[in-house]
């Protein structure tokens, strides 16, 4: 009876722990964190999908981007690098708390605390979100690169044609003042 006492205890509806001090706190309020941040970019990735679908309707019915368009590609290319990143490095998903990872009762605790909030899950819902983004906007950004090269080349055949224009006066002497 003693010895179950001493375990941590994790359910759907509470969190249990041997002793309540710092650890135990820090290592509850790491996952506890973790899930509403979760939260919280799930919406926000979903507003970036939403947004994409926006611009794949524009592009769909006109064939071509408005500028707004392209900025607003631009942010959502930026935001989407952004929260990946944050997600990795701020709020270490995929890293294991220091506290976790140096007293086996709060990792316990830990793994037993994302597991119950499907952190792991959530995160690769939401990475998922983020790769078709990333790789949505990479289709485009390559179509506006070749239309940018495009106008560049025709600029380039131009520039070339008046200079034989040019070149072509100057050798008959109809150019000479």
């Amino acid at each position: 009876q003693q010895q179950q006492q001493e375990q941590p205890l994790v359910t759907n509806e509470y969190v249990s722990v041997t002793s309540l001090n710092l650890n135990s706190v820090a290592v509850v309020s790491d996952v506890m964190a973790q899930t509403v941040a979760l939260d919280s970019y799930n919406d926000t990735v979903d507003a970036l999908l939403a947004t994409f679908a926006s611009i794949n309707t524009t592009v769909k019915h006109n064939g071509r981007f408005s500028d707004l368009d392209k900025e607003t590609l631009f942010k959502v290319v930026a935001q989407n690098n952004s929260i990946l990143i944050d997600m990795v490095a701020k709020m270490r998903i995929k890293d294991r708390s220091d506290t976790a990872w140096n007293f086996s009762q709060h990792g316990r605790v830990y793994e037993a605390m994302k597991e119950e909030f499907e952190i792991e899950d959530r995160f690769q819902h939401i990475e998922f979100k983020l790769n078709l983004i990333q790789q949505n906007a990479k289709f485009f950004l390559e179509i506006l690169h070749n239309q940018k090269t495009n106008t560049l080349e025709w600029i380039i055949i131009v520039l070339i044609a008046f200079e034989c224009g040019l070149m072509t006066l100057d050798m008959t002497g109809v150019g000479t003042w």
